[in-house]
């Protein structure tokens, strides 16, 4: 009897207690390293909860911060359990934020400008990061937000065919066997996303902290190094299992 064998409600948390296990043995390196940001930006938020902001713009990064890292945190979750269309609305939320948290932290007008309870569109932050000499090129920052867009509609390229009465009776939640070419890639963008968070805020942040600097940027700066070695072994997989693919369709 399979671990996903049931058709009931009760059966949902079941399969993805199933996926999550399966998945973070395949994906460990990028577990490690996600967890290790985490506990870094956990430390560094307990010791900014005494000292209050020193201005508006800090108070604007303290929350975008803590906006970020929610979505991160919990979108990681649902992405081992293989329901990425589940987890696209979460990670553009991530992008939104964090690319805002980034102007804001560049650009004290913008922070006021939020903080004061202005809509401020994502057109908007990129075209100011693109133009800020410390910002992100404005054709990148399109490219992903095309990207986190089209994934957070309906659209029948990226809504899974379930074939619900088509040799499938029950097509909900993590019972599905995963699309790995996705996966892997979103597990890329993820944690992009987490080595573009980390380095702002340790950046911005971390100098507001009473901790010594030399032992947080050590620990920083090797998490950020096991993150790119990761995004490396991530790539290569990714080009392997396209292949095993392409390969099965040729």
């Amino acid at each position: 009897m399979s671990e996903l064998d049931g058709n009931s409600y009760s059966d949902l948390q079941k399969f993805s207690e199933f996926r999550r296990k399966e998945l973070g043995k395949l994906y460990k390196p990028y577990l490690d390293v996600t967890d290790r940001y985490g506990q870094l930006i956990c430390e560094l938020s307990t010791l900014l909860g005494k000292p209050p902001p020193s201005d508006v713009q800090e108070k604007v990064i303290r929350d975008l911060m803590a906006d970020v890292f929610d979505n991160l945190y919990e979108s990681r979750n649902i992405i081992l359990t293989g329901q990425l269309n589940v987890a696209y609305p979460l990670i553009r939320r991530v992008y939104e934020s964090l690319s805002l948290l980034v102007l804001c932290a560049l650009d004290v007008q913008t922070a006021q400008k939020w903080q004061g309870g202005k809509q401020i569109s994502n057109s908007e932050v990129r075209k100011g990061l693109g133009k800020h000499p410390f910002g992100e090129k404005e054709e990148n920052l399109r490219e992903l937000y095309k990207f986190f867009s089209e994934a957070s509609h309906p659209n029948r390229e990226l809504i899974p065919e379930r074939y619900l009465g088509e040799g499938n009776e029950f097509v909900f939640g993590a019972i599905g066997m995963p699309d790995l070419v996705m996966l892997t890639d979103y597990c890329l963008k993820h944690l992009d996303l987490w080595f573009w968070f980390a380095a702002v805020i340790s950046t911005v942040l971390a100098p507001k902290t009473d901790q010594d600097s030399t032992t947080y940027r050590t620990k920083y700066l090797a998490i950020a190094k096991d993150a790119q070695e990761c995004g490396d072994w991530l790539r290569i997989e990714f080009n392997r299992l396209l292949k095993e693919m392409q390969n099965k369709i040729d």
